[in-house]
């Protein structure tokens, strides 16, 4: 993902911020792939400590989150628009991007959001990533509402608008994409 400009959001939603999102959506997607394709099942389940996760858990986690996000995004495109709430919105897309995808201050997921292996092998839980990645892309390219009028209350950020949703789906799976690398780098992970 690229840095945003530090601009303020007027609204509505501009053509450059669309293929911003879906640019990052897209790459982002691309780079978990190249992170996890051709690994060994002992790898993917390799964990550098008995509180960490293993590259299989980062994955489902980030299909467990996106997931969510993306239902919370459809629940709120069906309410009325509402330009009067970006008032409510106390953190800027670039902040956004920054502080989801920086890795310095560890942030405990959610019980609802902890890995338990419930979408299989690591090949089923890409395969469900990549439908919900398809349906995240193809709502960033052609949803016909103002992205930037319709909302989401997120636990930690607070309000946030839709585009500010989709790249915090982007940015989320970029930081958990790091911690893959943490863990390949990490003592002890197996060469095959």
């Amino acid at each position: 993902m690229e840095n945003l400009p530090a601009t303020p959001v007027t609204g509505p939603l501009t053509k450059a911020e669309r293929d911003y999102i879906v640019t990052a959506l897209q790459t982002t997607q691309t780079l978990l792939h190249d992170a996890v394709d051709g690994l060994s099942d002992v790898q993917l389940t390799f964990k550098p400590g008995a509180d960490r996760w293993s590259i299989a858990e980062c994955v489902e986690h980030i299909v467990m989150v996106e997931r969510g996000i993306f239902r919370a995004a459809q629940q709120g495109i069906q309410q009325p628009a509402d330009p009067e709430k970006r008032s409510d919105i106390k953190i800027s897309d670039v902040d956004l991007v920054k502080a989801t995808r920086g890795r310095s201050r560890p942030i405990a997921a959610p019980v609802p959001f902890m890995p338990t292996g419930k979408y299989g092998d690591t090949a089923a839980t890409m395969a469900l990533f990549d439908a919900v990645r398809a349906a995240d892309i193809d709502f960033a390219q052609n949803a016909d509402a103002d992205l930037r009028t319709h909302y989401f209350d997120h636990f930690i950020l607070g309000r946030l608008d839709l585009y500010q949703a989709l790249l915090l789906i982007a940015a989320h799976g970029e930081r958990h994409r790091k911690q893959i690398d943490d863990v390949k780098a990490a003592p002890g992970y197996p060469n095959a």
